[in-house]
């Protein structure tokens, strides 16, 4: 093969890649929905025994920020069959 011809036949296949490699990624389904509520509905719910608000960030993230809702619990997103039993199946879990 030429090397111009090798190029071509590069570029052809990068090319080739690109358009069909990601044909499968336009339909994949992302999988159940997660329901989101503002801050005023957030805001309702401080407070109630029904909801439980659990503050899933990074330790490094959650140790930098000021930002953190009061009555929030911290838990580690990694360890969540340690910490699941504390919480009642007739809780509202909102996680942030």
């Amino acid at each position: 093969m030429t090397m111009p011809g090798y190029w071509l036949y590069k570029i052809s296949f990068l090319l080739f890649l690109l358009i069909f490699g990601r044909a499968p990624c336009l339909n994949a389904d992302d999988g159940p929905t997660v329901p989101r509520i503002s801050a005023d509905q957030l805001n309702q719910r401080l407070g109630s025994p029904e909801t439980a608000i659990i503050d899933v960030r990074k330790p490094r993230n959650w140790w930098r920020t000021s930002k953190k809702i009061l009555t929030a619990r911290r838990e580690d997103p990694s360890k969540v069959d340690q910490w699941a039993p504390k919480y009642s199946k007739n809780q509202t879990l909102i996680f942030y």
